[in-house]
This record gives structure tokens, sequence and C-alpha cells, in this order.
């Protein structure tokens, strides 16, 4: 899909295919909350849709474990800064 999408699509393309399927993800966490995936998954596969843009789900998913993973940066963060007393 990738090499697919970089071969029909310029830089400034795939940057905005990418960015606009990552704020959509936070953007289903934010409506529906925790669990829920295959909601939130349809939510972005909408909306992408009626934005005229189509991504493979492989990219959606990729957005999604992007999320999940500074959440957990975060997370991982502030327990840090509790336990050093800073917080």
């Amino acid at each position: 899909m990738i090499p697919w999408l970089k071969s029909k699509t310029t830089k400034e393309q795939q940057d905005y295919l990418l960015a606009t399927a990552r704020v959509l993800v936070y953007a289903a966490e934010q409506v529906y909350g925790a669990g829920k995936g295959d909601v939130k998954m349809q939510y972005v596969q909408d909306e992408l849709e009626s934005r005229g843009l189509s991504i493979d789900l492989p990219v959606i998913e990729a957005a999604v474990r992007e999320m999940n993973l500074i959440e957990s940066w975060e997370t991982t963060i502030e327990l840090e800064e509790t336990e050093d007393g800073k917080h």
C-alpha cells in the first residue's frame, strides 16, 4: 500500500492524508472513548470518505498505534515525575 501510495501521490498529498488520518483517530477516541474499536474505525473511514479520501486499513491502524504509543509515553513520564516528587 505504501509504495503504491507514494507512486501515485505527491509528498504534500501523502502528508495531508496521514495527518488527516491521525486527527480523525484522535477525534474518534474523544467521541467514543476507550474500547469500541470497530465503531471508531468506521467513524474514521466514514470521515475520510466524506472528505473524498480513501486510506487503507493498515494506515489507520498505524495512526492508532502511534496514538497509543504517545499516550503510553506520556503516562510513563507522568509516573516518573510523580515518583521523583516533581509533580
